[in-house]
């Protein structure tokens, strides 16, 4: 993280739940730069728990994702093999006639 404008900017939302954590119960704590910046580093439990429900719903997404693809494929290959037999059951009604 920079101190100038543009990595102020650019971690602003860290900055302010840094700050947040400073101020406790509407009283001012003396900090260093250094210490935003740890703050602003440490996870909180709250954002791991967030992190880990959101990777579980990705993984969930990828697991039914494959699941409806291979439905789809089998699908096909269903309809494949059933439009070739009755091809070839009409093919055969043709030869005999």
């Amino acid at each position: 993280m920079s101190l100038d404008e543009e990595g102020i900017c650019q971690t602003a939302f860290e900055l302010i739940f840094a700050f947040d954590e400073v101020i406790s119960l509407g009283h001012k704590e003396n900090v260093t730069v250094a210490q935003v910046k740890q703050y602003c580093e440490m996870e909180s439990h709250e954002e791991k728990l967030h992190k880990l429900v959101l990777q579980n719903k990705i993984d969930e997404t990828k697991r039914r994702m494959k699941e409806e693809a291979s439905k789809i494929d089998q699908m096909k290959v269903s309809i494949y093999y059933s439009s070739t037999n009755n091809t070839c059951r009409f093919m055969s009604c043709i030869q005999h006639y």
